[in-house]
């Protein structure tokens, strides 16, 4: 009778175990499916300029969501970007704002300080070192280690009127909307030029992927494109938008854009205060991509530049 007991018990023991080892397989394997399928999911980003939020929504347009991140008072629509960590967003207001906010990828954690005392910072950009801003009432472009420290507010000197940012593994670039041009500098703030692409349009955004630069142009109506060497610059790589384009973003599939409509004011109906979106090769222009935006500016998208 005690054998037949043991037995049983050692029986129902290993039966407990493999099922323990099935079900610890089967939650590991959900966790996977679930990490693969959150990594695979790109993402775009706006900032709304009229209510101080963030919003986001899939490449493929779907799940909108307009409150994604709600940035403090006095946070306008400023420029945004991202890592593999964060979003990153400026507080441009129209001239007195001083602070560059963070977030979790997911929305939690916002912290409206991450960096203060920059002059209305408008553009802002990221690589694995330094986080990087431009203040378009200001003359410099700043810069500060990714945890927030080490800011140094005078960076570059550019002079005024620049807005729209961009990083790549050599260089920085920017947009100046009243010189009509984009600015170069290497990442250790050497070799400034300020006029490294004359004729690019009174445009603020910028943006960089693969050997093009993306940029808007015709004062927010149209988007141009060149060469990462300065060369082959055709301001109307992309024309005939509605509204006014803020800023850009591009991935390896689309470009897509923010348009603020007439400086905020959103016209209804219309293809303005919308995300639009059209393929890499400036093809398949949707204005109204994403509609219901509160005057969309800066913008990001997973894998792009900015």
């Amino acid at each position: 009778m005690t054998n037949k007991m043991h037995r049983a018990a050692r029986k129902h023991i290993f039966t407990t175990t493999i099922l323990a080892v099935f079900a610890l397989c089967a939650w590991a394997t959900s966790l996977h499916a679930q990490a693969v399928q959150q990594k695979a999911t790109a993402y775009v980003y706006w900032t709304n300029n009229n209510n101080g939020t963030i919003g986001q929504a899939t490449t493929t347009g779907t799940d909108v969501n307009q409150d994604f991140i709600t940035t403090g008072e006095g946070f306008g629509g400023g420029g945004l970007t991202l890592d593999t960590d964060y979003i990153y967003w400026s507080g441009a207001n129209g001239g007195s704002s001083t602070n560059i906010g963070r977030a979790n990828l997911d929305g939690s954690g916002v912290n409206d300080d991450f960096i203060t005392g920059a002059s209305n910072p408008c553009g802002v950009a990221v690589n694995n070192t330094y986080i990087y801003w431009t203040g378009d009432v200001g003359s410099f472009i700043g810069r500060a280690d990714l945890d927030g420290s080490g800011v140094n507010q005078d960076f570059i000197e550019t002079g005024t009127g620049v807005c729209g940012l961009a990083v790549t593994a050599s260089h920085i670039y920017w947009a100046n909307y009243e010189t009509e041009s984009i600015g170069r500098a290497s990442l250790s703030g050497t070799d400034v030029t300020l006029n490294f692409i004359s004729g690019a349009g009174s445009g603020s955004g910028i943006a960089i992927h693969g050997k093009y630069i993306y940029f808007t142009s015709n004062g927010g109506t149209g988007i141009g494109r060149a060469n990462v060497n300065g060369t082959d610059v055709n301001p109307n790589f992309i024309t005939g938008l509605e509204g006014e384009i803020a800023f850009l973003s591009v991935n390896s599939k689309y470009i897509f854009w923010a348009d603020w409509g007439d400086r905020g004011t959103c016209s209804n109906p219309g293809p303005t205060c919308t995300i639009g979106r059209a393929n890499i090769d400036g093809t398949d222009v949707n204005q109204s991509f994403i509609t219901g935006t509160d005057g969309g500016f800066g913008i990001a998208v997973t894998d792009g530049n900015p």
